[in-house]
């Protein structure tokens, strides 16, 4: 056995021990301490004298050799041994006995024999009585016993110190507890008292979980800017008095075909809230699920729902939940295990984890070399011809869009052909799109201005600015675009011309360059530029409608790149939903 040696303080005076036997009465500092995560929390689980053994006393005139008792620590996240004398432990019953007033009996010392194989075994079977009674009986006021074990050092050693809080954070942290007084946390807002209502369904009505889940998702998305972080910590956690949150109503062990509905439906609900695509506030959820703590999440019964019968649909969900946790709070390894609990969870995490990773590095990797493989991929544009090529090197315009549009000589790489709607590009910046869309020519210019938000993906609003004139404005789209491993919104600010015929349309967007005047009224992390020409043509019932954009800005281009090398599925999930609005 690896045999460590005490490092415990050995007093230098009357005055440094008085001092520590002061320290050691105060209550410890609740304020992200470790001693104070190990008491309130149990994190010890077992302490007990596994081993004994001799060393040289090179001090002691009476006796050749003094004994070590091997006391083995097991914690939540490691167990670890360390060695202690005798005259420690008296100096630790000493400390003790001014706080507990009914200690096991203490060995005595003995001049004669006292390190006899008999006296060691006595001695050993008493102590560990001790230590197993302190551990029991242990307080904040114990403060001396938490040194003696060199529990501190060990934590800190490990790195633990930046997780604790993830351990120590109790609902009295969230304010939570205030929620025994009717009047200390109340809804703001009509989203905030349905937060209340669907809570109190879902621990109402276990049969009906499912449809509540749903109605949640129908009703929050898009409006989570109007609840508070103390509302949604109650919505993850509950109050614990009256209502459960929903990580604990998650934990649900029974193999009925209705709570296996239930459970997919509220990891979906979750995933969803911490999805761009669902929630432009992802970030700000993202947050507060963060700040849960790891005992609170643990409700969920994690490794029910990554390995237990048929919770395939619910699996990927769930381990998608917990890799965002584990990466914002930037946890340990053994505060994983701790979380996760088993080894087979563990390994499907482990394994979840290295795919998603090697998934996100593959598609972000457009980001070095994309424009060598959209040009490597647009080899027919070459031509003979310097004329075409010509075309392509004009300064950014509308003009310059038309004459491409009716240039039939350039050939254009198409990229993708979903259900008669096409995209396709030109070296990577000029880029069309086509829409047959089943709709009036009215109902066409609505989905590609007013509507517009409702059916681009990325698009969070969409705001007129200023009104130059009829059918001309200067308008604001904001996009939540991602940036490696960031969200950020990026606002265009563009001249907006509308032309309408009898059977026709066209809509012209240029970039405003000078837009200092709008955008003190948009919050926005970066603005860019749009150069765009929209056609709509009616015919037998169809709106044909064609757009032309030139991704001059790199801001921008960087965004369609992977949409422009099929790594996403960006353009089918457009059509689709163009197809769902075009009846409207």
């Amino acid at each position: 056995m690896k045999r460590q040696r005490s490092q415990s303080w050995e007093p230098q005076s009357f005055e440094n021990s008085e001092l520590i036997r002061q320290q050691s009465e105060r209550p410890i500092n609740v304020e992200n301490s470790i001693f104070s995560m190990i008491v309130n929390h149990n994190v010890i689980k077992d302490i007990s004298i596994v081993d004994t053994y001799k060393e040289i006393d090179n001090i002691s005139m009476h006796k050749k050799h003094f004994v070590n008792y091997v006391i083995k620590i097991k914690t939540d996240y490691f167990d670890y041994t360390i060695a202690k004398r005798y005259s420690e432990f008296e100096k630790l019953y000493d400390q003790i006995s001014n706080i507990l007033h009914k200690l096991p009996k203490f060995p005595e010392k003995k001049l004669i024999k006292s390190n006899s194989k008999k006296n060691i075994a006595e001695r050993r079977e008493m102590l560990e009585q001790l230590l197993k009674y302190i551990l029991r009986n242990l307080n904040n006021q114990m403060h001396y016993f938490l040194y003696f074990l060199n529990i501190q050092q060990q934590f800190l050693k490990g790195g633990f110190g930046q997780n604790v809080r993830l351990h120590e954070m109790s609902k009295d942290e969230f304010g939570l507890s205030d929620l025994k007084e009717e009047t200390k946390l109340v809804a703001s807002n009509e989203q905030e008292k349905m937060v209340f209502h669907y809570i109190a369904k879902l621990n109402e009505r276990n049969d009906e979980r499912s449809k509540i889940f749903q109605k949640m998702e129908k009703y929050f998305f898009g409006k989570t800017q109007h609840l508070g972080s103390q509302v949604l910590k109650f919505m993850l956690v509950g109050d614990d008095q009256r209502q459960k949150g929903i990580i604990e109503l998650l934990k649900n062990t029974s193999k009925d075909f209705q709570s296996h509905i239930s459970c997919i439906s509220g990891m979906q609900f979750l995933r969803k809230m911490l999805e761009y695509d669902f929630n432009p506030y992802a970030d700000f959820f993202l947050k507060v699920f963060a700040e849960v703590s790891i005992k609170q999440l643990k409700k969920m019964g994690i490794s029910f729902h990554v390995c237990g019968t048929n919770k395939q649909l619910c699996k990927q969900d769930t381990l998608l939940l917990i890799y965002k946790y584990v990466k914002v709070n930037d946890l340990k390894p053994e505060f994983i295990s701790f979380l996760l609990e088993d080894q087979e969870t563990l390994t499907e995490f482990q394994q979840f984890k290295e795919a998603y990773q090697q998934k996100k590095e593959e598609a972000f990797q457009f980001i070095a070399d994309s424009a060598e493989n959209l040009q490597k991929e647009t080899a027919p544009i070459k031509s003979n011809s310097k004329e075409k090529l010509s075309i392509l090197d004009q300064e950014p315009s509308i003009e310059q869009l038309k004459e491409i549009e009716c240039n039939q000589s350039i050939i254009w790489k198409q990229v993708q052909e979903y259900d008669n709607h096409l995209i396709q590009h030109i070296q990577g910046q000029i880029v069309k799109t086509v829409h047959p869309l089943k709709c009036s020519l009215n109902r066409a210019i609505e989905l590609l201005t007013s509507q517009k938000h409702k059916w681009v993906k990325t698009m969070v609003v969409r705001q007129i600015v200023k009104q130059i004139e009829d059918n001309k404005q200067i308008v604001a789209e904001t996009y939540l675009w991602q940036d490696k491993q960031l969200f950020k919104k990026v606002v265009f600010f563009s001249e907006e011309t509308l032309i309408i015929n009898d059977d026709n349309f066209e809509i012209q967007m240029k970039p405003v360059f000078d837009c200092q005047t709008y955008e003190q009224f948009q919050k926005c992390d970066e603005t860019s530029q749009k150069l765009q020409v929209t056609y709509g043509i009616y015919k037998n019932g169809i709106t044909t409608v064609t757009i032309i954009q030139n991704l001059f800005d790199k801001v921008q281009q960087l965004q369609y790149t992977p949409v422009l090398l099929k790594e996403v599925d960006y353009f089918e999930k457009t059509v689709q939903q163009l197809k769902l609005l075009q009846t409207e």
